[in-house]
């Protein structure tokens, strides 16, 4: 009776899972935001898009830039990502794709000039896993939607410490 009773406590959590896991979409995770800063678009540009280093940041620990559409973030709470960059307008879009253990996604800012000292962003990122079992470990364990509001956090940080007059 002992051993059935410890087998029925391994192998329903492990159905559950097992079921959770191929249920759960390849697109895991989606996360957004729409921000207006007080700061001019070509400045915002080049801090997110050409500057690859992203030293505003306060996720990031280091990058190591492989060349001029490749980079690797090394970030405090996460394995290391590498991006690439896909589509790229001066002032209006940036697009990269990156990867990790596991999982692959999509980044892309749009820039809207409202004034020349206000600009408008909008953020989409998201997630996907390919492995079925490692699809709700990854929705689980990486708030998106933290990281994102995170970054635009950061921005404004950088625009108070710089505060931009020309670029």
């Amino acid at each position: 009776m002992n051993d059935m009773m410890t087998l029925l406590l391994i192998a329903i959590p492990s159905l559950y899972y097992l079921v959770l896991s191929l249920v759960t979409p390849s697109r895991v995770a989606v996360a957004t935001a729409t921000v207006t800063i007080e700061a001019p678009i070509e400045w915002l540009f080049h801090m997110i898009a050409i500057d690859r280093r992203q030293a505003f940041r306060s996720d990031l620990k280091d990058v190591i830039v492989t060349s001029n559409k490749r980079w690797r973030e090394l970030a405090f709470d996460s394995p290391p990502v590498d991006y690439e960059e896909v589509r790229s307008v001066t002032n209006h879009l940036f697009e990269a794709h990156f990867k990790g253990f596991g999982f692959r996604g999509t980044w892309l800012v749009r820039f809207t000039k409202d004034t020349d000292k206000v600009t408008t962003l909008f953020i989409y990122e998201e997630i996907q896993v390919k492995q079925p079992l490692l699809r709700p470990i990854v929705k689980l364990i990486y708030p998106l939607q933290d990281a994102v509001n995170r970054f635009v956090a950061d921005l404004f940080d950088a625009i108070d410490i710089a505060n931009p007059i020309t670029v």
